[in-house]
């Protein structure tokens, strides 16, 4: 006999080991893996020896999947070709400008890919604020749950699986692929421009200063730790959380289509699946090369600071005295003088030749340095990818590895010289200042999203309205577009480690450092920039700085005289330098060992740029080659060598726009973070996809059961598909059409009626009592139907509609044009009555400056211009002035795009349609107890309805089946008994 403890306590343990048999035997990713292990988890290509650890497998092998690798080159490539065959416009492209308060016409050197991109970037920042700025929260949220919830102890990978790289190497290698070369441009940058710039914290528009000095700088660096800290990390975490896990412990393959397993089962061994990777192949690329092109400029002001002179890889400078040695180069120069924009600033402040046709040596010199900078550029951008490559190729635990740890020990030994060589004290309150106002200021900062500052009614002494779009909204953008790189680099590194574990050392140690550098360098540049306002170094002082010696306040004993101390130190008004400079400016402060620390901080910037650039080539290709861990090299070469290829065609492009040498990468990097966008979404869903995934490992839901029949991706059309056997050299399979889905799928879009009507009346009948005769479930069905036919086709009805001209014309109003008669106290009382108009403007329209209006063209825009003779006066903005139309401001001309009057309601319609049908989809999942929530109803409904229809009626085809108390039960089978009661 076993006394009631024991019982109690066998009874659990059989129940555990029952619990963790079934598991084990019907696992909810077993499907998923049998086609890893048979092969068909993706199209492959195969040749060479067996994937293994021999060197003939590694340098000899090949395995990729041709769609995904494909289709992101040809994007990539693609996307370079465009930008390299527009160039630089010679002639320049038609602007506006404001001279003197009258806005104009005129020619500007452009780079047109530049301006699209950027203005897609502001289109995106202007339109997307409020998304970027609440999912960015929601993620936060999402992950301290996750830190405290019962799943946070699950190990990413096996039970038994210990981490494959000590502490110290992981974090190395966390925090070098995921901010390191951003810190030492923005550590000094970033602070020192929040200081100075035109935001609800430093200056107004009209050139006053907001805050005290010292509030602007605790608001500053307050700003930077916000684009440093929690929000910016939780967009790597939540994928490599996911990936990790699903990866480790599941067995399926490391790619970004993995991460939506959870949600859209063996659908992601398909196009969608390709075409995530695809596109996360591509922003990762494009990531890496942008910031391995833009990194070169900082790593060659380093150069040029440690040497003294403008150039190091040809002559170290150009001038008349020196002429002899490079006046062979003068027609070359002549060449890319004459394909630089006729309307340049360049070529407007700077002629080639004299009246005379003699050569001027100055724009010539100034030519031949720049000409030469733009091959030291290239030249450090093909040592670094040559040094990546060899890394890359080495394997995770020599070169990278190795790199990382390097790379942040340099990092902290620059720190920690600097908190101890500058004023110490100073920055350890700094740190503990700026840490309380973090904390307190938290919420606000976390949710400011500049609504008024954007607007077009925001104040004029207010914020800027670029500045959120500049600042918050570009790291965002940029964060998440570099999210696949660096979540799937973390999930590969993170094996053997906990969830609780992998939030630690990817959420709070690397915020934590990141923290002591801004406050560290950041605090070192504010203090810098602060002594220069005071001490009186401007912009106009020789080479914007000056030694200063000032005097200390604190003072020594009586022993010395009593007289005070004087501090001395070469002060930069880092505001006058560029963002390149400004943290060898710092550095340059420590007279004795400057150089050293300037050397120091060179090696590491390129140190850091390998890892950057050997990471994201093993990503690529890891992804390219359907998430095998170890990809062979060859392929690891290929993606290293397309990264520099594509940051030099970018660069070398730019020899030929002196005024933005960068613009090709400047557009780059605007269409990557373009790309962060629609990540946005998918992030949201990944974070569904992680819960939802631990729940199916806890068992508290069950994979397979209380789904829908299909897919809501499911439209009967099947691309291509795999084929097992993992010995095939090629096993594309082609896909298949499902020609009666297909076509229920484009019928219902424009005929939501009929299955509306159906699934409804279906549930309508199962919910109805008994006693309802005369208006039973059918009228009910019927009247539901009808209102959500009326909202689905009165919204495509009015945004059809929407598009109809409504005129200028305006329309009559009896009335007086201008008030006047008595003043009554309460308002005019009119002494007469006329009969005018009122425009019916309203929305966007083109606008003709005065001078065009008044000018030849004038007779293009009579069909635009009102007459104002009898119309209420309608006003322009002209420079910061309004005036009446066609009087100084100029005229309006027609309609850009749709009014969006009628439009608007229809989209209301939709919505209204869109609730409805999210109401039904939750009644059948209730009805037949499917798993789901309410706002997976919604967007479902909202985005998809076609194949919600479809999956419903096919649902309500056969009745719900009755829950029992039995069905609830969990059984027990006989044969995990244990053998003892030590078992």
């Amino acid at each position: 006999r076993l006394p009631g403890a024991q019982v109690t306590l066998l009874c659990l343990r059989t129940a555990e080991c029952c619990f963790r048999s079934a598991v084990m035997a019907e696992d909810w990713c077993a499907a998923a893996t049998r086609r890893v292990e048979k092969g068909s988890d993706g199209v492959w290509i195969r040749f060479g020896p067996p994937v293994d650890d021999s060197l003939m497998s590694r340098f000899f092998s090949v395995r990729f999947n041709p769609i995904t690798s494909g289709a992101a080159t040809v994007m990539l490539f693609g996307f370079v070709i465009v930008l390299l065959a527009i160039g630089v416009d010679r002639e320049g492209c038609l602007t506006e400008s404001s001279e003197d308060g009258a806005e104009i016409f005129r020619h500007s050197a452009c780079y047109t890919p530049q301006i699209e991109f950027s203005f897609w970037m502001k289109w995106v920042a202007d339109c997307f604020t409020w998304l970027y700025i609440g999912s960015q929260d929601c993620w936060v949220v999402f992950l301290a749950v996750l830190y405290f919830s019962r799943f946070a102890d699950m190990k990413l990978g096996k039970d038994d699986d210990e981490p494959e790289f000590s502490d110290f190497a992981w974090f190395s290698m966390v925090f070098s692929c995921g901010v390191g070369v951003g810190l030492f441009f923005y550590g000094v940058a970033e602070p020192i421009w929040h200081y100075v710039d035109v935001n609800r914290y430093g200056h107004q528009w009209n050139g006053t200063e907001r805050l005290p000095d010292n509030e602007r700088a605790q608001a500053a660096m307050n700003l930077t730790w916000f684009h440093w800290g929690l929000h910016g990390w939780v967009v790597y975490a939540v994928v490599g959380v996911l990936l990790a896990f699903l990866h480790f412990r599941k067995g399926l393959p490391m790619t970004i289509k993995t991460c939506f397993y959870p949600l859209i089962g063996e659908r992601i061994y398909g196009f969608w699946g390709d075409f995530v990777d695809s596109i996360s192949i591509v922003a990762t690329t494009m990531g890496v090369c942008t910031s391995l092109g833009l990194g070169v400029f900082q790593i060659n002001a380093g150069i040029r600071k440690l040497t003294g002179y403008p150039n190091w890889i040809k002559l170290s400078y150009y001038n008349a005295e020196n002429f002899g040695e490079w006046s062979d180069r003068v027609d070359s120069l002549r060449d890319y003088y004459l394909d630089y924009p006729v309307d340049s600033a360049f070529r407007k402040a700077h002629n080639f030749t004299d009246e005379n046709g003699d050569l001027i040596i100055g724009t010539a010199s100034r030519i031949a340095s720049f000409v030469d900078t733009n091959d030291e550029q290239i030249l450090i951008i093909w040592l670094i990818t040559l040094v990546a490559t060899l890394s890359v190729a080495s394997g995770l635990q020599v070169g990278i590895q190795s790199l990382s740890m390097i790379c942040l020990y340099l990092g902290m030994f620059l720190m920690m010289v600097i908190l101890l060589m500058d004023d110490t004290w100073y920055l350890m309150n700094l740190y503990t200042q700026s840490l309380g106002y973090y904390l307190w200021d938290f919420l606000r900062i976390s949710f400011y999203s500049a609504a008024f500052a954007q607007s077009d009614h925001g104040a004029r002494e207010g914020e800027a309205s670029w500045y959120m779009s500049g600042w918050t909204i570009f790291y965002w953008g940029w964060w998440i577009a570099f999210a696949p790189f660096v979540g799937i680099f973390f999930a590969r590194i993170s094996k053997g480690r906990t969830i609780r574990q992998f939030l630690n050392g990817t959420m709070t140690l690397p915020i934590a450092y990141n923290f002591a550098w801004m406050t560290i360098f950041g605090g070192a540049g504010l203090k810098m920039e602060m002594a220069a306002d005071k001490f009186g170094v401007t912009c106009d002082t020789p080479r914007t700085r000056a030694n200063i010696c000032r005097v200390v306040e604190r003072m020594r004993p009586s022993g010395y005289g009593g007289n005070p101390e004087v501090y001395c130190s070469t002060i930069t008004k880092l505001s006058c330098r560029g963002t390149t400079d400004m943290v060898f400016d710092v550095l340059s402060q420590y007279a004795d060992i400057g150089g050293l620390l300037a050397v120091v901080c060179l090696i590491s910037l390129i140190l850091y740029f390998i890892t950057s650039s050997d990471s994201g080539s093993l990503v690529d290709d890891i992804v390219s080659a359907n998430g095998i861990e170890e990809p062979p090299v060859v392929q690891r070469v290929y993606w290293a060598f397309t990264e520099g290829a594509a940051a030099t065609a970018l660069l070398y492009q730019g020899r030929l726009n002196y005024d933005a040498p960068d613009a090709g990468l400047r557009a780059l990097q605007s269409a990557s973070i373009c790309v962060g966008l629609p990540y946005t979404f998918l992030i949201c869903f990944m974070c569904v996809s992680l819960w939802r995934a631990l729940q199916y490992e806890r068992g508290e839901l069950k994979w397979g059961e209380s789904q829908f029949k299909h897919s809501i991706l499911d439209v009967g059309v099947t691309a291509y598909g795999a084929a097992e056997g993992t010995s095939r050299c090629f096993n594309l399979k082609l896909g298949s059409i499902d020609l009666s889905r297909l076509t229920t799928f484009f019928f219902y879009i424009a005929a939501p009626v009929l299955p509306f009507f159906s699934v409804t009346s279906k549930m309508k009948r199962l919910g109805a009592p008994k006693s309802s005769a005369i208006l039973g479930p059918v009228f009910w069905a019927a009247a539901t139907t009808a209102f959500a036919a009326a909202m689905f086709y009165l919204w495509f009805i009015l945004v059809l509609v929407d598009y109809v001209d409504t005129g200028v014309d305006g329309v009559n109003v009896y009335g007086n044009v201008i008030p006047g008669g008595i003043w009554t106290g309460r308002g005019w009382t009119p002494d007469e009555y006329t009969e005018y108009k009122v425009t019916q403007r309203f929305g966007l329209y083109k606008r003709y400056p005065a001078e065009v209006a008044a000018g030849d063209n004038k007779t293009a825009l009579d069909a635009f211009v009102v007459d104002q003779s009898n119309f209420f006066p309608e006003y322009l903005q002209a420079g910061s002035e309004y005036n009446e139309t066609g009087v100084a401001a100029g005229a309006v001309g027609e309609r850009l795009g749709a009014p969006m009057h009628y439009a608007v309601m229809g989209w209301y319609f939709y919505l209204t349609f869109a609730c409805l049908l999210m109401s039904l989809r939750n009644q059948v999942r209730a009805a037949y107890g499917l798993s789901g929530n309410i706002c997976e109803d919604f967007f479902a409904s909202l985005f998809l309805y076609p194949t919600v229809l479809m999956q419903l009626e096919e649902m309500v085809t056969e009745p719900p089946a009755q829950k029992t108390a039995a069905s609830k039960a969990v059984v027990v089978a006989a044969t995990c008994v244990p053998e003892s009661h030590d078992a």
